[in-house]
């Protein structure tokens, strides 16, 4: 008698996998396929979709950074007079390293969802897709609340935005998010970094909440501006973003947030180039596992550009 793995597979996993050996020759996903699976993850996400997001060749990489010209870089000119050395500039030059740790997902489908997608042409988009709804969350989560410090073991992996934010810091008291506190913030950052682009506010829903209640209670055209303006947010001009993944449990009394400052794109995380899916077929179960194997790297590309204001409300 025939053991079970000897048997006959149904045509279904038959045409599963074929679809499986298209998508990945030697388990590593090919350039576009690679490119794919990063968009997916990217799409949808409040920050993963605004920090600067690449990919690496190599498990650690060092990225060239100019750090700052100074305060001022204009004087008055005299024919045939140089500027002082006082008054020349020199930009600040320095380097980024991002070393790379492996992280490993195993994601397990029924058997519907392949028999029903493995006859159209774009199965790849089908299953990458699939896989994108589960990891997404994880690296968003990973940029944001990544702390060397933390019991959970992927967030322990590297610091994020938050945990990473140390030189500009501003404890706002365990208060309300108000505009005061947003304009103290922002007078929190260096001088010469006032003037970056995409400069934008992010906290939690709670914080944000109360932030538009401050706002809506106003009298006049203010008031009224907030009101038609539905669910977008700014102050001075500054986007305030709500980011459903920022911490509500931090503080003395364990219902704080955070409100981060700056460019996003001061952060940068980074995929290896080599991301690799692996599957088999668990007949007893009827469900298809796919294992993907990735190798990912986050840190700042110069942290004193940003702020963190500490003890605002959120929960």
């Amino acid at each position: 008698m025939e053991e079970n793995r000897s048997l006959q597979k149904p045509v279904y996993v038959q045409k599963a996998d074929m679809a499986l050996s298209d998508i990945v020759a030697g388990g590593k996903l090919v350039a576009d396929q690679r490119k794919q699976f990063i968009l997916v993850n990217i799409k949808g996400q409040v920050v993963m979709a605004r920090i600067r997001v690449t990919t690496m060749t190599r498990e650690s990489e060092q990225i060239p950074k100019m750090t700052s010209f100074g305060t001022q870089v204009w004087h008055p000119g005299t024919e045939s007079q140089a500027l002082t050395l006082a008054q020349r500039v020199a930009p600040g030059f320095d380097l980024v390293t991002l070393t790379s740790k492996e992280v490993v997902c195993q994601v397990d489908y029924p058997r519907y969802v392949l028999a029903d997608q493995v006859e159209g042409p774009a199965f790849h988009n089908t299953l990458i897709g699939y896989l994108g709804l589960h990891t997404k969350r994880d690296f968003e989560n990973l940029i944001i609340n990544g702390d060397t410090t933390s019991t959970n073991t992927l967030l322990a992996m590297f610091d994020g935005m938050l945990a990473g934010a140390t030189s500009n810091t501003y404890a706002a008291g365990s208060v309300a998010l108000s505009s005061d506190i947003l304009a103290t913030t922002i007078s929190t950052m260096p001088a010469e970094f006032r003037v970056q682009q995409n400069l934008t506010f992010l906290t939690n829903p709670v914080a944000c909440d109360a932030f538009a209640a401050e706002l809506e209670a106003r009298v006049g055209a203010a008031a009224d501006a907030r009101l038609a303006a539905g669910g977008s947010l700014s102050f001075r001009g500054r986007p305030v973003l709500e980011v459903p993944l920022f911490p509500d449990t931090l503080g003395v009394g364990g219902s704080d947030t955070d409100v981060w400052y700056g460019d996003p794109k001061q952060f940068i995380f980074a995929f290896h180039e080599n991301v690799e899916m692996q599957s088999e077929y668990n007949i007893r179960e009827r469900v298809w596992t796919v294992v993907v194997t990735a190798r990912v790297a986050q840190a700042y590309e110069h942290e004193p550009a940003v702020v963190l204001t500490t003890g605002v409300t959120g929960a």
